[in-house]
């Protein structure tokens, strides 16, 4: 038996999330293992009051509809569990892979074939996520090395995925000056990658040039530019996956669902807790808009 591990940032606490994440389709031979590693409750008075004003308001665009279906009704940690989530509180240091380090220091990861990272501001759209990822008639879009164009952008071309990538991401915009800098939001990493990690873990203790950001015992959200020292900390992965097996191998080993940055026909990537909050540009609404159409949502 195979087995993947989801790991959510419990941060937000989209019902939604939770209950729509936890109901993908297991693959043939496959189990599927579901924990929240929470940097605060659900209950916390601010994670209750963030969301009161999408609960409460009349939405004006399609944007804020999506934003009061991820929030419509404040989530308790026993609907969590009842759900099938595995509830962890631990300390609010950092976000993003931190929750790998975190969930690992209490579980072994070698036991797992795939680690999936996610925030809990994701709208998922569909329930075939882990079942089309290890389908090899999925097709899923690959960087093309030798087309490096500066340090981060790469051509990529659409070919069928031969379950020999190290690291899946959402989505890839090849116009984006940091095209291949991830995101952290929405991600999965072979047990292969993390074997080749230092420590086997995620060095989130890079301090670039905007200092450290810790934010332990404090459980209100800041915003973007309050926690914008954690972008390094998806700079260095980006480092280790130019350098990290030799001549850009682990890029060679990277894929993505979709060909536009934060959206795929899986999953919608919020931004600080809401999807109407995006500065993605005009590209990413159109695909957006073309996702939901497909769907039949609007």
């Amino acid at each position: 038996m195979k087995k993947i591990v989801v790991l959510a940032t419990g941060w937000h606490f989209s019902s939604h999330f939770y209950e729509n994440m936890i109901q993908q389709k297991a693959p043939d031979g496959y189990q599927i293992d579901y924990f929240c590693v929470a940097h605060r409750t659900p209950s916390d008075y601010n994670t209750i009051q963030e969301k009161e004003y999408v609960r409460n308001c009349k939405a004006k665009n399609f944007l804020e509809e999506l934003d009061k279906t991820l929030y419509e009704y404040p989530i308790t940690i026993k609907q969590i569990e009842s759900l099938g989530w595995n509830f962890m509180l631990e300390e609010n240091t950092i976000g993003d892979m931190e929750v790998f380090n975190q969930w690992s220091e209490k579980y072994n990861y070698k036991e797992y074939d795939i680690i999936c990272i996610t925030h809990d501001d994701n709208f998922i759209l569909s329930n075939k996520i882990f079942l089309d990822l290890v389908n090899t008639n999925t097709k899923l879009y690959k960087p093309l090395k030798e087309t490096r164009i500066n340090r981060d952008q790469f051509k990529i071309e659409l070919i069928d995925n031969k379950d020999n990538w190290y690291f899946l991401d959402n989505g890839y915009s090849e116009d984006i000056p940091k095209a291949f800098t991830p995101r952290g939001s929405f991600s999965f990493y072979k047990k292969e990658l993390i074997d080749l990690l230092p420590d086997n873990k995620f060095n989130m203790s890079e301090d670039g040039g905007l200092g450290i950001v810790n934010r332990k015992g404090q459980t209100n959200s800041v915003g973007y530019d309050g926690i914008k020292a954690w972008n390094t900390h998806a700079g260095t992965f980006r480092d280790f996956l130019y350098e990290g097996m030799g001549e850009l191998g682990l890029v060679e080993k990277t894929r993505w669902f979709s060909n536009t940055k934060r959206v795929s026909k899986y999953c919608i990537e919020g931004e600080r807790g809401f999807i109407n909050n995006n500065n993605a540009g005009e590209n990413y609404i159109n695909n957006l808009k073309k996702q939901l159409i497909n769907l039949g949502w609007i």
